[in-house]
């Protein structure tokens, strides 16, 4: 996703065409980056809850105990931490990713204070920690240039956290001497493994965040290993959807356990530099749709068959409500034919129930065929053909 022109104006248009959420908790100054974001159409979308604790007991019970130092990293880190915990159940529901931010401020004041003029910014989502901490020396050296230079600066960090862009990228060369930090938890798909974030874009530079602004087309797969066919079909749902295309791996499988994360990170980094790749723990494409309402399909025809064929669901009704849903969530599937078994397999060979009409758009042969799977791959690979 990027930021585009505009300076702030493009910039909160981004963070608004994300599907990430948002609670914000602002203390001590920075104020004016809630009006940046909710003076712009969009705003309810990304905003679940605003705090602006501003006296040390209304942010010692925001936080459920008064911080060692009010103006600190380790305050904002606790102030997103809180925010995040908010913006979970403040949700609309699981399948939207959220985010916390937190900030702290110590600015130009009329009375004597100890210390710099400094600002602490941070957010979470779960499985990540970005981290500001800006010293303001000339030219901010008056509250009103502190105030717009830290609401820019806040504003930036909460769009690096839902995948706008890298944070170096957005703040401005006033701003670019603050200082961005990143900390991880243990494991940083727990969020997704347990449902927290329903899921997570990989990005070609390789950023990881939660959550982001939806695909338009998805290629989903095992890419175990990742083929020419995966980067086919891509190029083909490019071509019919625009940008942004991405990847889809689900780290969960119906009849299988659970990806483990330095697997995944694994197969994550053969797309650096190539696309984008959503990780979720949806195996079904009625969850995937769920997830990332509105977004295309691109598959090859034995996987349409799948889709259409009522013993993955338990029986026929149980299929047709799941084409419904489909077609609720504003699903779609372009399908590319492909060699199975000696035969070259296309839409126009399946069966299609009525409930499916529509769904299903063939990719001409002639534009792409699939001659190869990660399942014929991985069996050459271990005998060695």
């Amino acid at each position: 996703m990027s930021a585009g022109g505009g300076g702030l104006d493009g910039l909160v248009h981004c963070i608004h065409a994300s599907r990430t959420a948002a609670a914000l908790v602002l203390a001590g100054g920075g104020t004016g980056a809630i009006a940046q974001l909710l003076r712009r159409p969009g705003g309810s979308r990304t905003v679940l809850d605003i705090a602006v604790p501003y006296g040390p007991r209304a942010v010692a019970a925001y936080l459920g105990e008064a911080p060692a130092q009010a103006c600190s990293a380790e305050t904002a880190e606790a102030l997103a931490r809180r925010a995040f915990e908010r913006a979970v159940e403040f949700r609309p529901d699981r399948s939207v990713p959220v985010v916390g931010l937190g900030a702290t401020a110590a600015l130009a004041t009329d009375r004597v204070r100890r210390g710099e003029d400094r600002l602490h910014a941070a957010t979470f989502d779960g499985s990540r920690t970005l981290a500001l901490a800006w010293r303001f020396e000339p030219p901010h050296t008056n509250r009103q240039a502190q105030e717009t230079a830290a609401e820019r600066a806040i504003v930036a960090l909460l769009a690096d956290s839902v995948g706008v862009a890298p944070w170096r990228d957005l703040v401005g060369p006033d701003v670019a001497i603050a200082a961005r930090t990143i900390g991880l938890e243990d494991d940083e798909l727990a969020v997704v493994h347990d449902g927290t974030q329903p899921w997570m874009t990989a990005y070609p530079d390789g950023r990881r965040r939660a959550g982001g602004q939806i695909p338009t087309a998805l290629v989903p797969g095992s890419f175990n290993p990742g083929h020419e066919a995966h980067q086919a079909l891509w190029e083909a749902a490019r071509r019919r959807f625009g940008d942004p295309v991405a990847f889809e791996l689900s780290i969960t499988n119906v009849d299988k356990p659970p990806l483990p994360t330095g697997e995944v990170l694994r197969r994550a980094e053969k797309f650096r530099g190539r696309a984008g790749l959503v990780l979720s723990a949806a195996p079904t494409f009625v969850e995937k749709a769920r997830l990332l309402p509105g977004a295309a399909f691109a598959v090859g025809a034995d996987t349409a068959r799948r889709i259409v064929e009522p013993m993955y669901y338990g029986g026929v009704d149980a299929m047709r409500t799941a084409l419904h849903e489909l077609r609720s969530l504003g699903a779609r599937f372009v399908v590319a034919g492909r060699l199975e078994e000696g035969r070259f397999l296309q839409l126009r060979d399946l069966v299609l129930p009525p409930e499916a009409e529509g769904l299903f758009e063939a990719i001409p042969a002639d534009e792409l065929r699939v001659d190869v799977s990660s399942t014929e791959l991985r069996a050459k690979r271990s005998t060695g053909a």
